[in-house]
């Protein structure tokens, strides 16, 4: 039920001219009756299959008027409606299971888990190995028979004595 905007008084029906103020309410009755032919175009474009320009009519009335019950209910319904599809999507789930996003089995996140571990130490034992084998490896710079010459310790020689 609108109010007067002179005297704020409810209007029990809508006339052109307040009845207690006798205030013009010409603008108020065409915003109304606008407002509910934009309703009205919006329900006749849902009957008719038309939910895309459906929508944007609801959307024309909530942009006027963001309290309009009917319009929010039928965008939130569309809205839920869409949100659902997105998370059921094939690709949306596979997009939000790389992003981390959609809840994974715990089980399987344990196993997952598990298996990192598992191959983290596989890892790192195989690199301590590998490096304890290059470093206990004997390495080869000639043959077997040359041996460095050895200094003998003993008096020096002197040639003047």
């Amino acid at each position: 039920m609108p109010l007067c905007p002179q005297c704020n008084k409810p209007l029990r029906e809508l006339v052109r001219r307040c009845p207690s103020c006798q205030a013009d309410l010409d603008l108020l009755v065409d915003y109304v009756s606008h407002l509910q032919g934009g309703l009205e175009r919006a329900e006749n474009l849902t009957r008719a299959g038309e939910l895309g320009q459906a929508m944007w009519a609801y959307l024309e009335v909530l942009e006027v008027d963001p309290d309009n019950a009917p319009a929010k209910r039928q965008v939130g319904q569309v809205t839920a409606a869409v949100r659902q599809f997105d998370s059921v999507a094939p690709g949306r789930r596979w997009l939000n299971r790389i992003r981390g996003m959609e809840p994974v089995d715990p089980e399987r996140e344990k196993l997952m888990r598990w298996l990192r571990w598992l191959f983290f130490a596989a890892a790192l034992f195989v690199a301590f190995s590998a490096g304890y084998m290059l470093g206990s490896a004997t390495w080869d710079t000639g043959s077997d028979t040359e041996k460095p010459p050895t200094q003998q310790l003993g008096p020096p020689n002197n040639a003047l004595s």
